[in-house]
């Protein structure tokens, strides 16, 4: 594993099996360890400045959460981005949109707005494209936790996560879609504090098309430079 990439994780000085593993996936996530990184337990452990027992508990984690495979040979690997994984979670994204905005508009707090639109200012300030992906995961997992459901966030956030990685992919692709994003999630919060079920629907549904185009482009140029 390269040096880089665990210095990288050295910013995080928590130690605890929770943070190791939060740790572990943001590194995944803003691609701090890209996807067929092999994850080698000793040295992460000697990176973190911890026992091998919380990389191993992390390690399973997420491999539940699908950021890594396990294998009985070549141990932890961090998971290649795929053109079927990025079409499965845009269309398992899509099919539930409409009830997550159904029951997210009912019950969202005006602090949670006053948050919404507090992440959309940081985002537009910032040129650092991994903040920016990061404070996009929040912004619509923040719109995602407004539907005080456990299970259908809990399965918005998975997915949330495994989008990120190729958002941040499409970054290489087509950078100048940082303030076409940043206009329509403008729009989606104002339909959100309309209450306005159909717009806020149908803006989010374009928004992720329009990512989902930029990702497809990124991951398929890696794949054929690879």
């Amino acid at each position: 594993m390269a040096k880089l990439q665990l210095g990288a994780l050295n910013k995080f000085p928590r130690t605890t099996h929770a943070t190791v593993t939060e740790h572990l996936r943001q590194a995944i996530l803003l691609g701090h360890l890209p996807g067929g990184t092999r994850l080698v337990q000793a040295e992460l452990a000697e990176a973190l400045n911890v026992s091998v027992t919380p990389i191993r508990e992390a390690l399973r984690e997420l491999s539940t959460q699908g950021l890594i495979e396990l294998d009985a040979f070549k141990g932890a690997v961090v998971r290649m981005p795929t053109l079927s994984e990025l079409e499965e979670v845009y269309e398992m994204r899509a099919a539930l949109i409409p009830l997550s905005v159904k029951r997210g508009i009912a019950q969202i707090t005006p602090q949670q707005i006053q948050e919404a639109e507090a992440l959309l200012d940081q985002m537009e300030a910032t040129s650092d494209h991994e903040q920016w992906v990061d404070l996009n995961r929040q912004f619509h997992n923040l719109l995602d936790d407004a539907t005080q459901t456990t299970q259908l966030r809990q399965m918005l956030h998975r997915l949330s996560d495994l989008a990120a990685i190729y958002i941040n992919l499409s970054f290489s692709e087509q950078p100048l879609r940082k303030a076409e994003s940043e206009q329509e999630h403008r729009a989606i919060l104002r339909a959100y504090q309309r209450k306005d079920t159909k717009a806020a629907t149908k803006l989010i549904l374009n928004h992720l098309n329009g990512t989902l185009d930029a990702a497809r482009n990124a991951v398929t140029n890696q794949l054929a430079s690879a």
